[in-house]
This record gives structure tokens, sequence and C-alpha cells, in this order.
């Protein structure tokens, strides 16, 4: 597979058009994103972005890297000025593996910057680290951004590649469709839940979506055997995901990295449903956690994942293809773990 990194110029012949209601093909020049009434009821702010995947006489597959929870705290004492120190820190060395597979987009999966995301720390740490693909990101929000009023520095510092206010928002490239979600349920207005304006919103971007792959992203993972494990607060956001055949779900905020069987909205495996991956291992830290880290594993048995890694910061490599995709997951070390295709439904 041969492919050239964007110079996010909009072309054309990959952008993909849907005439559904707040979606929008924006014509050739740099992204920006756009407030549309989608709904009768309520506004609800959405967004498509659109931009070139590949370059002309290329093999059309799109190359993404998936990331979150990246850079370290520049006061924490294993920073070891940007070097890192054991398992933590490594937002350099992750960086370095994400910059060398050349993607044409990074998917932000939350919590850019620990432990404040200050101005400063985002243009001293993440910056000079994750910040070399800072063009090509298109980020969700994590709970680290909250820690600022209104996520105000996430949204100073990828400007307009934030999205709208509210952190949800679709796009498409080439043949695949994505969609951004906001997990932090008590920041969004109206949370997450069925009928909530998010929900709804969604329940109608993917009706309307005429594209056979889709990607859905956002922090919390719904389901993960790390710390927190299975996560209630985007049950419903799940499930419409579900109904409407989402290939897949990428998160973070776990400090590892696991890949799921396809599953339907009551977490069983199934062909119909879609398949979870969390990547929570950006750079901040990895690690296993124990009983004690995780009173949820008193109550439930550990969930079947397909793979799963607790010792190795790294990113989720996709390439997706006109109706099909594989994925990898590279460590900081340049290692490959785990990797499969997949035929979208």
């Amino acid at each position: 597979m041969t492919h050239t990194p964007t110079d996010g110029i909009a072309d054309p012949e990959r952008s993909h058009r849907s005439a559904a209601p707040g979606r929008l093909r924006l014509p050739a020049g740099r992204l920006r994103w756009l407030i549309a009434v989608v709904l009768p009821a309520a506004l609800i702010l959405a967004a498509v972005v659109v931009f070139r995947a590949c370059a002309p006489g290329d093999t059309g597959d799109i190359v993404v890297v998936a990331s979150g929870d990246m850079a370290c705290d520049p006061t924490d004492p294993k920073f070891n000025d940007g070097a890192g120190a054991g398992d933590w820190c490594l937002q350099r060395q992750v960086s370095d593996i994400a910059v060398a597979l050349r993607p044409d987009l990074v998917l932000g999966l939350g919590d850019y910057q620990y432990e404040l995301p200050t101005a400063a720390a985002y243009e001293d740490v993440y910056g000079t680290s994750w910040g070399r693909l800072k063009e090509i990101t298109r980020p969700a929000l994590g709970n680290q951004e909250y820690k600022v009023v209104y996520a105000n520095t996430f949204r100073s510092y990828f400007g307009e590649h934030s999205g709208p206010p509210e952190g949800y928002w679709s796009y498409d490239v080439g043949p695949w469709h994505f969609v951004v979600l906001n997990s932090n349920c008590t920041s969004v207005k109206g949370g997450c839940a069925l009928g909530s304006p998010q929900q709804a919103w969604l329940e109608q971007d993917l009706a309307a979506n005429d594209s056979r792959c889709v990607v859905a992203y956002w922090h919390h993972p719904r389901y993960s055997n790390g710390i927190a494990g299975p996560d209630l607060r985007t049950k419903d956001l799940w499930d419409t995901a579900v109904r409407h055949h989402v290939e897949m779900v990428l998160s973070g905020h776990e400090a590892n990295y696991e890949r799921f069987p396809r599953l339907d909205g009551q977490g069983r495996a199934s062909e119909q449903g879609t398949r979870q991956f969390v990547a929570g291992v950006g750079g901040q830290v990895h690690y296993r956690p124990t009983d004690a880290d995780s009173p949820w594993r008193s109550q439930l048995p550990p969930l079947r994942s397909e793979y799963v890694n607790y010792d190795a910061a790294g990113v989720l490599a996709l390439t997706l293809k006109d109706g099909s995709y594989d994925w990898s997951f590279h460590t900081s070390t340049g290692a490959v773990l785990d990797q499969g295709s997949e035929t979208c439904h």
C-alpha cells in the first residue's frame, strides 16, 4: 500500500456528498465547520468537513492513526524534559511512531494534555510531540479538556478543527463517514441518553448517511477491561451506532489497548454488531489495573475482548479501503502487536 500525506485541500473527486439535513459538502479550500439546524424541535450543532484523503493517482486507501491520553504534565516527576521514564510521559516516542506512519488523518480520542491543560502546556508539550500532526487531527473531547472552563484551551489550540461547541459533528473522507461524539455527558447540553439532543442528532445523521462504512469515536469506551470497565453513560449512543451498523467505535480514557469483536447492544458477539477499539495509550501512561483499582471486577466477569495489552504505549493504525479496513497496534518501540482485517457490513 502506498499513500501520500494530505495537504488539507478538498478534492471534489474524493469528497463524499450528502443532501442530509445539517450536512453539506464544502467547496475546495481550507477546512471549516458550520452550525446547522438539523431537527425541527431544537438547534443541534453539527458539521461536515470535507478534505482530501489521498493524492491523485494513489490507491485511494486512507491511512488513519487513532490514540488518546497523550501528553504528560510538564511538572510530573517522570516528565524528564519530555523524554519520559518507564511507562510514563512517552508522548514524544508515541508521536514519533504516528508521524512515521505518514497518516492522512489523526483521530484524537481525548485527553490531549495532562494534568491541567493550560495554553502553555498545549504549546510546549502536546505541541512539540503530537502537535506535529495538528493540521490533520480531528479531535473528540476528553474529560481532561473540561478542567478548563468550556474546554477553552482545547478550542483555542485546535481552532476550527475542534468542531462546534457541543462537541459532536460528522464528516466524510472518501467512501468513509466519520462521526465525532461527546461522551462527557454532564458537560454536553442534554447529556447522552436516548432522546437527548446529541442522541437525536446521531440518529438523524446515521439515518441520512449513505456511506457503507462508518467510524464513530468518543472518549469514554462503552466496553473495556480497564479501570472503569463497561461504561453505561454511552449506552444509548452505542445502541444507536449498532442499530445503524456502524463499523467501529474508537475510544481512549483507559490506559491500555483493547480490541473487541463486533458486539450488539447487550455486549454480545454479533456479526451485525459494532467493534469497540480502546486506545488510550498515546503517551501519558499505560498500566495494568488491579482488582483494587477496579471495583467493577468484583461485580462482573471480565469482558471477552479479542485482544488486550496493558504493557505498551502506542497507536491504533487503520487503513480504510472501499468496503473494508485493516487495523494494527503499533507500540512506542515500533513493534506491531495486533493486526487484522474486516469487511464492512
